[in-house]
C-alpha cells in the first residue's frame, strides 16, 4: 500500500511539473550545437536514417560521427539502443541529491537554447522520466522528449559523459555522442543502484 501511495504521489509531481514543459511542438526535436552564436541544427529525422541505414541526410551529423572515436555501425546501435528501467527507481534517483548533481553536471555543456525557459537539468530530467515511462530509455528517446530546444555548447565547458570507462581515443571520452549514447546505460546503472 505504501509503495503504492508512493507511486500516486510521484505521478502527481510529473504531471505538475509537466505543464510548465509540455507545450506543444511545431516540429520533431533535433539534436542542436552552438559555437558562441551560431545554432547548428541536426534534425531527429537524419539521425533516424543514419539509424536505420548509416547514411548521411546531414553534414553536421557526418562531422559529429567522424569526430566521436567510434566506428559508424556502434554509434548506430547505440544511439537507438533501449536499456530497461525501473520507473520509480530512477525517478527516485534523479530526484535525489546525487540525482540532481549527476543532472546538474550532464547538463554543464547541454543548456536550454534561450534563457528563462527552464533550467537545463530539469529539461533534461523531464525527457528522461519522460522516455521512461514505458519501462526502457534509449539516446533517441530522450532526445524526442526534451521539452525545450537544448543544445551542446562547443565553445563551453567541456563535454563530460557520465560513464568511467576507459577510452581507446581522447574523443570517446569528450565528444557529443559518447555523451549522448553513455547517458542511458549511466541512468540505467544509477537507477539499479539506488
Amino acid at each position: 500500500m505504501r509503495r503504492l501511495l508512493a507511486l500516486a504521489a510521484l505521478l502527481a509531481t510529473s504531471t505538475v511539473v509537466a505543464p510548465a514543459y509540455a507545450a506543444p511542438r511545431q516540429s520533431l526535436p533535433a539534436l542542436q550545437l552552438t559555437s558562441g552564436a551560431d545554432v547548428w541544427s541536426i534534425p531527429y529525422a537524419a539521425l533516424e536514417q543514419f539509424i536505420k541505414d548509416g547514411t548521411f541526410t546531414d553534414q553536421r551529423l557526418l562531422w559529429l560521427v567522424t569526430r566521436s572515436g567510434w566506428p559508424e555501425a556502434d554509434l548506430r546501435v547505440a544511439l537507438a539502443k533501449p536499456y530497461a528501467v525501473n520507473y520509480l527507481a530512477l525517478s527516485r534517483f534523479l530526484n535525489s541529491p546525487a540525482g540532481e548533481a549527476f543532472l546538474k553536471q550532464q547538463t554543464e555543456a547541454f543548456k536550454p537554447l534561450k534563457a528563462g525557459r527552464g533550467v537545463g537539468f530539469e529539461g533534461l530530467r523531464y525527457a528522461i522520466l519522460e522516455n521512461a515511462k514505458g519501462g526502457t530509455i534509449s539516446a533517441m528517446g530522450i532526445l524526442k522528449q526534451l521539452p525545450v530546444p537544448m543544445a551542446f555548447n562547443l565553445a563551453g565547458p567541456p563535454i563530460v559523459r557520465c560513464s568511467s570507462l576507459p577510452c581507446e581515443k581522447p574523443e570517446q571520452c569528450r565528444s557529443v555522442l559518447s555523451w549522448w549514447v553513455f547517458l542511458p546505460a549511466c541512468l540505467q546503472a544509477a537507477a539499479m543502484n539506488g
